[in-house]
């Protein structure tokens, strides 16, 4: 296991290198990456959550490039040009963010049972998606992954800056393997590459000779 110390320096040039690429990172991946588990995102403070409800990702790569730089810039310029419309957007997005986290870490045994915590979830990621789409982040790619999970009634968002990428679609506990196998097939038909994985792991390892 590495320090406290050792993490943060770690973290920190990880940041450096995620501002080489992307120019002006908000410093999540690097840290979820460090420190594993959770973040939660705002006004510039990265805050690490964690997740009291078992959640499984369906992770599919479009294998489409993007440019995060030039994407983060047309948001910008059409909160320019739209400002009170595109402000109403980041509102809400910022509501769904806010009420996601909430679920996630609500004490296990609450009043809402597992399942109906997936169903808030699905609403909030299908929420996510149509303020992204509407912030002109979406890419025809990531559309045929929304439409081919759809089909199994699974919620599906993009994630990172758009424009291709990764999206994720919530694999619901009760889902059987036999579906997700049948999900998969479609997508990688389509020339995507899929994968399971779940929320929440370990942050950086290291392992030598076969052990961590």
């Amino acid at each position: 296991m590495y320090a406290d110390e050792e993490l943060e320096l770690l973290n920190k040039w990880a940041f450096e290198g995620e501002k080489i690429i992307h120019g002006r990172p908000s410093g999540i991946d690097n840290t979820v990456s460090t420190y594993g588990n959770m973040i939660q995102f705002r006004s510039g403070n990265l805050i690490r959550m964690k997740s009291n409800l078992p959640l499984k990702m369906l992770i599919t790569n479009t294998k489409v490039g993007r440019n995060t730089k030039a994407l983060v810039a047309g948001v910008s310029e059409r909160a320019l040009r739209h400002p009170d419309a595109m402000n109403f957007v980041f509102n809400a997005v910022d509501s769904i963010s806010k009420e996601l986290s909430a679920i996630i870490q609500s004490p296990i045994g609450d009043d809402l049972s597992v399942t109906q915590k997936e169903e808030k979830i699905e609403e909030l990621m299908e929420m996510n998606q149509g303020l992204l789409q509407s912030m002109g982040v979406s890419h025809s790619s990531i559309e045929t992954v929304l439409r081919t999970t759809l089909k199994y009634k699974l919620a599906s968002k993009l994630t990172g800056a758009g424009g291709g990428g990764c999206v994720l679609t919530l694999l619901p506990n009760l889902l059987s393997g036999k579906v997700v196998d049948i999900v998969m097939n479609e997508l990688e038909s389509c020339g995507f590459q899929c994968f399971t994985a779940g929320i929440g792991g370990n942050g950086v390892e290291i392992y030598v000779g076969g052990s961590s």
